[in-house]
């Protein structure tokens, strides 16, 4: 049987898109925390340490957390970080963030179902105790001390139990108050730091004693309302673009529909392969959801049982899993039927993974280019920040921390990802909507661009500034994958935006210390790179490609 083989002008356009990606990778790694800082935190203890340190003071408070369920996460004051990014710049509330506050910390929980008392704590990354609440019942009685009384317990508490030097805080008379409950009575107490301010906000600590015991302490940066206010204003203008291009997304989604029933009933369309990929979407995103049991207890409801919630997060999970890939199963039947008739030259979608597919010229070319595209984007995306940087955009710095992906399976989330955004976006945006935008605008080139703009504004609602920000910056990476679509065809914006979309989390984990997260990454990363591999070995032991024209639309 004779081979197909690369033609010399596929070869040199192939080598450039490899050659090009290169460039984007090595862009992307030289000047990438200059596009999208990270906050430095310096982690000198573990999430289980964080978890025991927890448990060790609430016991040396008199209390037994024995037989209490427990739960622990990351967490940051996201305002407060936000705050300082914005009005004394990234250098500054970095070195705020990491000596003088306690912006970020792991945040443990003890708790029993459907019992109201629960002890909540904030661990430091350096391991102090940083934040302490223990919720009692309204009626549980307790002491009811005078105001000089229960500022000494609050007093004695600071210094003896969280080691807080009062000297170097202000108290704030008009701040305190009490608050009469059936059977005792509270008072709360606030001291400013001494001499500090953060552009026009002030570091708070407040501790509350129920009776004549500590309820809970916490230290928070005072953000000034008016701050906050003009802040979600600026806000506001970012969720009215995500609520408008949603709007329009749905339109798209109805149109699809539409045309999928009109094609099935010309039979035009078979549902089997949409049906089959949506359950295949559908099973991986819903053990994601599964994957972050680790995660659940931190939201739960004491007021309602243990059964109940967990029966409440399984049907969440499985929920959206399921709409999730309803939104690929609907539009597949139109989008493929109308792909066919656009690009008969190309591929039929559902041959693309069978034996003789993956031995294909189409799907070798394809996945080169698909992966180089990736790497493109990424060194783009790179760029594109270092540039709307010093023109003014800004967007709040990333946390990174090992212990981050508190799942079971950490690769999972990478595919799931991938997957659901490989398929969903590119059958909506590209599969479907470039050839229908051709069918009824006879202009390639509006196929190409508004696909690309409905598509990118949807992300409005990401935290960039200006709103328009990601809408431009999506955009235009869009307009190039319509250009790749039209001529590589499908398979290869796919696999771009597998690629993409699965690198965020992949990339991550191999930059952990965890050899466990280092493993799930490569996992997610060989996902990536496993239909290359195959077409080339395949390639190199058959001595060409297979023909595929009976496998063409």
């Amino acid at each position: 049987m004779a081979r197909d083989r690369l033609t010399g002008s596929e070869k040199r356009a192939l080598l450039l898109w490899v050659a090009v990606g290169i460039l984007g990778i090595w862009f992307a790694q030289k000047y990438f925390f200059q596009a999208f800082p990270e906050a430095s935190v310096n982690f000198q203890i573990s999430r289980e340490e964080a978890l025991a340190r927890a448990r060790r003071f609430v016991s040396g408070l008199g209390e037994n957390p024995s037989g209490y369920k427990s739960s622990i996460i990351f967490d940051v004051d996201d305002d407060a970080k936000v705050y300082l990014e914005r009005q004394v710049g990234l250098r500054e509330a970095n070195r705020l963030m990491s000596s003088e506050l306690h912006i970020w910390y792991w945040e443990a929980r003890f708790f029993k179902p459907l019992e109201q008392e629960e002890f909540e704590l904030r661990v430091s990354p350096s391991g102090q105790i940083v934040g302490y609440a223990h919720k009692i019942e309204e009626a549980r009685p307790g002491a009811s001390l005078d105001r000089a009384a229960a500022e000494s317990v609050a007093q004695n508490f600071l210094s003896a139990k969280l080691g807080v030097n009062l000297r170097a805080w202000d108290a704030l008379p008009e701040e305190a108050n009490s608050k009469k409950k059936p059977n005792r009575t509270d008072w709360t107490f606030t001291w400013e730091k001494h001499g500090f301010r953060a552009k026009d906000a002030p570091y708070r600590l407040q501790v509350t004693v129920e009776g004549d015991r500590i309820g809970g302490s916490e230290e928070t940066l005072k953000v000034p309302d008016a701050w906050e206010r003009s802040y979600e204003r600026l806000r506001s203008t970012n969720d009215t673009l995500e609520l408008v291009f949603t709007v329009l997304y749905i339109v798209l989604l109805v149109v699809a529909v539409w045309f999928g029933i009109k094609l099935s009933l010309q039979g035009q369309t078979r549902w089997r392969g949409a049906i089959l990929l949506g359950l295949l979407v559908a099973a991986l995103l819903f053990l994601q959801g599964l994957n972050e049991w680790p995660l659940w207890s931190s939201s739960y409801d004491t007021r309602v049982s243990y059964g109940t919630f967990l029966a409440g997060k399984l049907g969440s999970a499985l929920l959206f899993a399921v709409l999730s890939a309803l939104t690929i199963t609907l539009v597949l039947p139109a989008a493929e039927p109308l792909y066919r008739s656009f690009s008969p030259e190309r591929l039929r979608l559902f041959k693309t993974l069978t034996l003789g597919g993956l031995r294909s010229k189409e799907f070798f070319s394809a996945s080169v280019v698909g992966l180089a595209l990736a790497a493109v984007h990424i060194g783009y995306v790179v760029g594109f920040y270092v540039v709307a940087n010093r023109l003014g955009a800004w967007a709040p710095q990333e946390v990174s921390y090992q212990e981050s992906v508190n799942t079971l399976f950490p690769w999972i989330s990478g595919a799931a990802i991938g997957l659901l955004a490989a398929t969903n976006e590119e059958f909506t945006f590209r599969l479907f909507a470039i050839p229908f935008f051709s069918k009824f605008t006879k202009s390639r080139w509006l196929a190409v661009i508004v696909p690309a703009f409905l598509w990118s504004f949807l992300h409005s609602n990401y935290p960039q500034e200006p709103a328009y920000t990601r809408g431009i910056e999506i955009g235009l990476i869009g307009i190039v994958a319509g250009i790749v679509m039209l001529r590589w065809g499908i398979l290869a914006t796919l696999i771009w935006h597998y690629t993409v979309d699965a690198s965020l989390v992949g990339l991550f984990l191999l930059r952990s210390n965890s050899l466990y997260f280092k493993v799930s990454g490569a996992v997610v990363a060989a996902a990536a790179v496993a239909p290359l591999l195959f077409a080339g070995i395949s390639c190199l032991a058959r001595g060409g490609f297979e023909p595929d024209e009976h496998l063409r639309n």
